[in-house]
């Protein structure tokens, strides 16, 4: 049977998604200056806010790998304005940190879990600021979903081709603002005018490091 661009890739990342996983070593390459040595040191995770993003493939329309980003809309907190993966806090309602993932891309963007499938997960990622705990959870669905925006949280849903974040000039370096509004040079993806950074960004490294597995991103 044929199999298009969209499904070879998909079904080859999830074969790489197997352990072992680059984890620390890829969160690292795009990780802030002053991140990197927390990355480095064992922190006490006993008190950590469990959370989940859900990092969702979806098929253009000429079959190609796309996924989709949300900016956070404006806050009183850390995250505020923010460009991530749909996600957040697990609840005491949810049976794991799958179903997390899955309830907060219904929630944030629309998509129904029963739409979606599983590939595989990430290396969890903790994010001092905010004291959470990321579970990135790698998914496919076989359409182009029907994205809803909740307006309390999401100010905008950004899709973009899987394809970029491989092109030439895509990590650069940055000066953003960090949540005690600090001016802070940082690498991250400039999308659009949209600066995607921080914890995104090194789950990012890591995924596209795991990507080069198959055979589409293989150097």
């Amino acid at each position: 049977m044929y199999m298009n661009e969209f499904q070879v890739f998909t079904n080859e990342l999830k074969d790489a998604l197997t352990p072992p996983l680059p984890g620390t070593s890829a969160h690292y390459m795009l990780a802030p200056e002053h991140r990197k040595s927390l990355l480095l040191q064992k922190n006490d995770l006993s008190n950590a806010q469990l959370s989940s993003v859900l990092i969702l493939f979806f098929p253009d329309n000429d079959n190609k790998p796309s996924i989709v980003l949300i900016r956070r809309v404006e806050y009183e907190g850390v995250h505020s304005g923010q460009i991530s993966f749909p996600g957040g806090k697990a609840e005491l309602t949810d049976h794991d940190l799958y179903d997390t993932a899955l309830r907060e891309a219904w929630e944030e963007i629309g998509v129904r879990s029963e739409t979606i499938e599983i590939l595989g997960v990430l290396t969890e990622l903790y994010v001092p600021p905010s004291n959470f705990l990321i579970f990135p959870v790698v998914a496919r669905t076989s359409e182009y979903p029907a994205f809803i925006a909740e307006s309390k949280e999401v100010a905008e849903i950004l899709t973009v081709p899987f394809d970029f974040f491989f092109s030439d000039g895509a990590v650069g370096t940055y000066i953003t603002k960090t949540s005690e509004n600090k001016a802070v040079q940082v690498p991250g993806f400039m999308i659009g005018n949209h600066l995607v950074w921080g914890a995104t960004a090194m789950i990012l490294s890591e995924l596209l490091m795991v990507a080069r597995k198959t055979s589409l991103y293989s150097l």
